[in-house]
């Protein structure tokens, strides 16, 4: 199956591209996004660039989304299809010290989700 994706080139070069939907692994779910949004840090990131969030070019673009999950992966607990969900750009590790102290905000190894200008996203 193939879906649209936005894929930044390089500064101002965003193109829309066919691609497959992503195959999930175990733990993974697949949501068709019925949103994204367009926030500060796209439009920067698009404008000049952004060193952590683009190292490897092309690269999916957009970062905060709703949509619904159509597909669970093994090993998935508490979610399924139909599923309202929404998400945003980076989660906590939850085991640095940063994140032992309370303060999730300064991270040392964030994960961040790219990509929710697609009409589909695996998480």
């Amino acid at each position: 199956m193939k879906m649209r994706a936005a894929l930044l080139y390089g500064i101002q070069d965003l193109r829309i591209e066919e691609r497959p939907v992503p195959a999930l692994a175990p733990g993974e779910v697949l949501v068709r996004v019925d949103a994204a949004l367009t926030c500060g840090t796209d439009l920067k990131t698009f404008q000049r660039g952004h060193p952590v969030l683009l190292r490897s070019l092309p690269a999916p673009f957009g970062h905060e989304f709703a949509g619904t999950i159509v597909e669970t992966g093994p090993e998935v607990e508490g979610f399924s299809p139909g599923m309202a969900v929404t998400g945003g750009n980076s989660a906590p590790c939850r085991h640095c010290l940063y994140c032992q102290k309370g303060q999730p905000n300064l991270c040392e190894h964030l994960t961040f989700l790219q990509g929710t200008y697609a009409e589909y996203l695996r998480i």
